[in-house]
């Protein structure tokens, strides 16, 4: 015992020992590092010292000082600013001896030499074609107008990439909040494009990236585009594959391009409200802005699953939103600005909601109801009150010091995704049905025949501003789309 408490001793003192040793190493080894960089930037001081107070340098910084405010002088006169000849008598002036009028000559050749060519290699470059496919586009600038572009460039599929043909795509209330700063920041980070305009697109797929399987040349396809994403309003689109999902067959391209966007989004409600085919009959459900395009979509589930929905809409819209099965309709026309107040006195009259579902249309009350338990029955969850407008994004609010740390952090998230082996895509920023899991879902909705597009207007792309302010204006019922002729 006495032997093995010797031992173990031994080796706690050598431990100590070799600790110790490490920690001097290391104090020393930063002594040195940092006797080294304070030698260094001494030397450079000096050697800057030197330079600066060289009577060279002190007599050209006096003469450009005087130099200067001749110049200001003369012009302040009225007289040309720079004299060449004065130019040169002060250098001669400056340098003395160290220079010649042949040195000077041949320097100015070398200038006018050198600045012509690159001129010519600049004009030469830049008159030259982008290589790659020319489409059509539209181009959106900050400050807030879009550009139509017949020669744009699109890029060839990569890896898990299409390249689709657009043949058209939806606008909505949510394009005009993108051209006013919606999402910028974020969109700022993950594309460097000038589009980004158009959500919903519908198109033909022209070319496949290594690593897709499930989609061919010539395929039907729809898909959508985030506002952080950029956006659809290109006739040749390259997109992630997950990102796209056949469309229904038989269904033109003008009328699944109003699809893909405000289906997501009444897919979306529908989700949280955790409702379907068995659990909704009999259920009371009240749609503000009913008129949108997820609107007239939830109207269609929702009643051909037995619900009982009430709309708020402009005047206008009833008929047409009876058609598509809502049986109550809450006129709210009378105010400038609709406010719960009268979705409150209705509900007290014909009876609460088990859900209130929000959408982008006009005649829906800002912000949210003040009482849920004015619109919502005491047995419906307080969450039933879904909010399908757009918000302004976390990253939007930012200041800018935040701004730069949301950055590094998001930058950071991505490549230590990367890192474990998940990809260095941003699908994980989408929602779940703008990905081609939910848009197989909406296509088969439309084939089983329980969903049907409706389509408001469409548009040609030089006509954009006509439709982006009509599919935010009171007429519009539906999608509004924009085809490439």
């Amino acid at each position: 015992m006495d032997d093995l408490k010797f031992k173990a001793g031994e080796k706690l003192e050598a431990l100590q020992v070799a600790a110790k040793t490490a920690a001097d190493n290391g104090k020393t080894k930063a002594e040195d590092i940092y006797q080294h960089t304070y030698e260094t930037i001494r030397k450079i001081r000096e050697a800057f010292n030197e330079i600066w107070h060289h009577e060279l340098i002190v007599e050209s910084r006096r003469r450009v000082a005087n130099f200067t405010a001749e110049t200001v002088q003369r012009i302040r006169e009225g007289a040309p600013p720079l004299s060449p000849a004065l130019l040169y008598n002060e250098l001669v002036t400056l340098f003395k001896d160290r220079v010649w009028r042949r040195s000077m000559v041949i320097f100015m050749c070398g200038v006018a030499c050198g600045c012509a060519s690159g001129m010519a290699v600049g004009l030469r470059v830049g008159a030259r074609a982008p290589q790659g496919p020319h489409a059509r586009q539209l181009h959106s600038h900050t400050d807030q107008s879009v550009i139509m572009v017949d020669d744009a460039v699109a890029s060839a599929a990569s890896t898990g990439e299409v390249l689709v043909r657009v043949q058209a795509f939806s606008v909505c209330p949510l394009d005009r909040g993108v051209l006013r700063g919606h999402a910028g920041a974020l969109r700022g980070l993950l594309t460097r494009g000038h589009v980004t305009v158009g959500r919903g697109f519908a198109g033909v797929v022209l070319d496949v990236g290594h690593g897709v399987s499930d989609l061919e040349l010539g395929d039907e396809v729809w898909g959508c585009v985030s506002e952080w994403g950029g956006g659809a309003a290109s006739e040749l689109l390259t997109v992630r594959s997950t990102r796209v999902s056949k469309r229904p067959r038989g269904l033109a391209a003008d009328s699944a391009a109003s699809l893909p966007w405000c289906g997501a989004l009444a897919l979306t409600a529908i989700d949280r409200l955790k409702y379907g085919p068995d659990n909704c009959k009999a259920k009371r459900i009240a749609i503000c802005g009913a008129a949108s395009g997820e609107g007239c979509l939830l109207i269609q589930l929702l009643s051909a699953w037995g619900a009982h929905v009430t709309v708020t809409a402009p005047r206008h819209a009833t008929m047409s939103l009876r058609d598509m099965g809502s049986q109550d309709y809450l006129d709210l026309d009378g105010s400038v600005t609709p406010s719960w107040l009268s979705v409150e006195q209705f509900a007290l009259n014909k009876g609460p909601w088990d859900a209130l579902l929000l959408c982008g249309g006009l005649a829906c009350p800002p912000k949210t109801p003040g009482s849920h338990a004015a619109v919502l029955k005491a047995t419906a969850p307080r969450n039933n009150i879904v909010e399908l407008r757009p918000k302004a994004l976390l990253s939007d609010r930012l200041a800018v010091p935040f701004t730069l740390v949301f950055a590094a952090s998001f930058y950071t998230y991505r490549v230590m995704r990367w890192l474990v082996g998940l990809g260095s895509h941003t699908d994980w920023l989408e929602n779940q049905y703008h990905l081609r899991d939910g848009l197989a879902t909406l296509a088969q909705l439309v084939d089983n025949g329980q969903l049907t597009p409706v389509l408001d207007k469409v548009f040609l792309p030089q006509d954009f501003e006509s439709a982006l302010a009509h599919a935010c204006s009171e007429d519009a019922i539906g999608t509004t789309v924009i085809r490439f002729p």
